[in-house]
């Protein structure tokens, strides 16, 4: 009997470790308004809401007044919208192997820039590159990071990363850059590339619903946990437990997490 309490009470003590180590970081979640349901939805660094259904796209200000929209009905329905750089927005049809670059009031920059001409058939997801205005691209093909530049001419090719790297876990299913850093998001791995296409690094955190790229740490969602990795000490730290968000995204200083069924979202603050 003394046994079973010992082994309940040892279960209860780690249960509230774990709980303390959770709280710690004294998550307060805050309502932000998305103002409407859609497939999907996208908040830029200034707190701009992009709202997607099929092939139409709208942009609303903070206070969900809507300020521009586009949609091109002959390209089918959008695949994904980039929005790192949210003066050059980009919009990927995957279906039909076009990107479409547009300025911040959603207006056509210039003329398509077509992927199958450029024999870049299965090219499954795509980033800007603030460095030089190029465009990132990864082909689930032959498993590769292709760079095109403003001309729409390729150069860089990473080579099939399977060889390069044979533990990793491909594919990629996200790319994101920042501060001259190209970061590839696997099932349970990061891929660091810099401008040049050369490795940096290879990081083991799973970032699936989300990326959130800091000065010193990267902070990553897998739709259960929000995790910090430390740049500095290579540690990863738990933060927060929800199964609630479909993602995180990052708008100036905070983290919006926004829930399951694109209807709402709240402002995530973490404090030590």
């Amino acid at each position: 009997m003394r046994y079973w309490k010992w082994k309940i009470a040892t279960k209860l003590l780690v249960l509230t470790l774990i709980l303390n180590t959770l709280n710690a970081q004294n998550i307060n979640e805050k309502p932000f308004k998305l103002f409407s349901k859609s497939e999907k939805i996208e908040i830029d660094q200034y707190g701009f809401i992009y709202h997607i259904n099929k092939d139409n796209l709208v942009k609303f200000n903070k206070e969900g007044v809507p300020l521009y929209n586009y949609s091109n009905k002959l390209l089918g329905n959008i695949t994904q919208l980039d929005i790192s750089n949210s003066l050059r927005p980009l919009l990927f049809y995957k279906d039909q192997g076009i990107i479409l670059a547009l300025d911040n009031t959603l207006s056509l920059q210039k003329s398509e820039i077509s992927l199958n001409e450029l024999a870049l058939y299965q090219t499954s997801c795509i980033s800007n590159s603030n460095f030089d205005n190029g465009i990132w691209l990864y082909d689930i093909d032959v498993n590769e990071v292709v760079k095109i530049n403003p001309q729409a001419e390729v150069v860089f090719k990473s080579g099939n990363l399977s060889v390069i790297l044979p533990n990793m876990q491909f594919p990629i299913l996200k790319l994101l850059e920042k501060n001259k850093k190209l970061y590839g998001v696997t099932s349970s791995q990061i891929i660091v590339l810099d401008q040049y296409g050369s490795l940096l690094n290879t990081i083991n955190l799973k970032a699936t619903n989300g990326l959130i790229i800091k000065e010193e740490s990267l902070i990553g969602y897998d739709g259960t946990f929000i995790v910090n990795y430390n740049y500095l000490d290579y540690k990863l730290d738990t933060i927060h437990q929800t199964d609630s968000y479909n993602k995180i995204v990052q708008c100036q200083e905070e983290i919006i997490g926004i829930l399951k069924g694109n209807s709402d979202a709240n402002s995530i603050f973490i404090s030590k």
